[in-house]
């Protein structure tokens, strides 16, 4: 899955799944929290949506604000939590 499968999978879970309305076009700039108005416990919600979805496994002590900072930082957490499953 390339970074702009995994976005627009990012979204759709947002979407669907945490019932949270997003702007037609997202970015992987775009700031989780101040842009897309998502709050701390949507994001515990989404770790667990990405888990099943991604098939990833995201070890508490990896959950860091930096990871969330943007969707593009999200983005490189889980294909190196990919990465890190497949070696």
């Amino acid at each position: 899955m390339n970074r702009m499968e995994v976005l627009e999978t990012l979204k759709t879970m947002i979407v669907e799944n945490l019932e949270h309305t997003l702007p037609d076009e997202i970015h992987e700039s775009d700031r989780i929290y101040e842009d897309l108005g998502i709050d701390s416990i949507m994001v515990l919600q989404l770790v667990v949506y990405m888990e099943e979805e991604f098939h990833v496994e995201v070890p508490e002590e990896d959950v860091d604000p930096a990871v969330f900072g943007t969707l593009g930082s999200l983005i490189t957490f889980i294909e190196q939590l990919q990465a890190a499953q497949t070696a």
